[in-house]
Parts: structure tokens; sequence; C-alpha cells
């Protein structure tokens, strides 16, 4: 049975410190605090992170994207093997990401990954899911993988987004550290330039300046509403909406 959470209260949690460790919280533990805040449990990427900058998930990495299956899996199975794409792997990467069969049998079934073994260049990777396999494997079926939005977020990039945005800095999280970045409620937010004029327009990442928001274009994502103008190196403040 995949295990269920709901959705706390902030208590006593520091939002303002980064640790080495992960501790108790689970990456993209989302936790609510006052005037309708929340905030989300993050690692840093290679780079610390920047108070106010708008952040994504890691590089989207297609060598994941319907990854073969060696030999047939029988039905709960909490151990597959799988064909490793060319990204050479080191253990334990995508622990709390995402594997989706994508191909049947299996099509549409999503499970959790609690461990993966090291993999070389189209090497057998070894992963071990968070609950048995409803629908027994055959080598027609094809899963993607996904890391976890939140291990290893970084700065969101000037032009074409790599990945999904995930929140806003509001501490410079050391790189490869833990810590909490802002998804909702009023927050501080790098703006690009003037092109957003006024209260109540919708902003967006993908600005053409890395870490801004940027007035809504059609097809980027959406992140809140501003709250004034914006002007260029300043922040401002938007009401988000990311979570």
């Amino acid at each position: 049975m995949a295990k269920l959470t709901g959705s706390p209260v902030l208590g006593e949690v520091d939002l303002y410190t980064s640790n080495t460790d992960q501790g108790a919280p689970e990456l993209g533990q989302l936790v609510f605090g006052a005037n309708g805040k929340a905030f989300r449990y993050a690692k840093a990427g290679a780079s610390a992170l920047v108070v106010g900058n708008l952040l994504q998930s890691p590089a989207i990495d297609t060598q994941f994207d319907d990854m073969a299956i060696p030999s047939a899996t029988a039905a709960g199975s909490y151990e597959v093997v799988v064909t490793n794409g060319t990204t050479v792997l080191t253990g334990n990467e995508f622990v709390g990401g995402t594997l989706e069969v994508s191909v049947t049998p299996g099509l549409g079934e999503e499970y959790t990954i609690l461990y993966n073994s090291s993999a070389a260049s189209g090497a057998a990777l070894t992963l071990r899911l968070d609950r048995p396999l409803r629908t027994a494997w055959t080598t027609s079926t094809k899963v993607t993988l996904r890391k976890s939005p939140y291990n290893g977020v970084i700065q969101a990039p000037a032009t074409t987004l790599t990945g999904e945005i995930v929140g806003v800095a509001i501490y410079p999280i050391a790189a490869g550290e833990y810590g909490w970045i802002q998804t909702k409620g009023v927050g501080a937010v790098l703006s690009d330039n003037s092109s957003i004029t006024a209260t109540n327009q919708a902003v967006c990442g993908g600005s053409g300046t890395a870490g801004c928001v940027t007035l809504q274009v059609a097809g980027l994502p959406y992140v809140g509403r501003a709250m004034r103008a914006g002007a260029t190196g300043k922040t401002i403040p938007v009401l988000l909406a990311i979570d």
C-alpha cells in the first residue's frame, strides 16, 4: 500500500537555514505557514540558491524516457531491472523520484523509487519501488524515470526552461544542501523589467532573465500575480500559486 500523508501546518520549522544532511523531511514535503504561505523541502543543485530567484527542477534527461525491460517481471515484485540509457548513474540518484510505465503491459502505473543501483551506459539498472507491481511486465513494457523535481533545484534559466518551476528561494541554501523554498502566498521574486506594469498582472517563468518572472506569456508556466510593477534588478511582491 502506498504511504499517504496529510498536509501539515507549519510548526517549529526553521525556514531560514540549510543542512548538509536531509534529516527527517522528505524531498518535496509540503508545509503550510501563516498568511496563506506554503513551502517545500528541497535540495540545492550544483550552485547555491540566491534569495528571490525563481527556481526550477533539475534539467530533464530524456535518456530516462521509454527505457527497455530486459526480462519479464512478475506482478507483486518490489525490485525491478531496466536497461539504463547513456547517462552513467551512481547509487540512489533517483530516490524519491518516479517510475511511470509508458508502454503496456502496465501502461499508466506509477511508483515511487526507494533505491537505485549504480549503472554504466546501457547496463542493468536495479530499482526498488514503494509498492509491488500491480501488472506483470514483459519485454514489451517500457518505463520512464524522473528524479524528484525537488532534488537538485536550480535557478530558472534565462530563456528556455529545462525543467518544471518548483518555487522561489527564500534563503541562500548552499550547493548540495537541504532547505525550504516558497511555493504559495506572498513572496519576494526578482522581476525582469517593466513589462510588468501594474498590480494583479499574471507572471510566469522563462522571462529572458535568469531567476526572474515576467509578464505571463502563452505556453510558459504560470507563477502567480504581481503585486506591483516590475523593475530590472528588483524583487517585487508576487502572490505565488505554484502549489
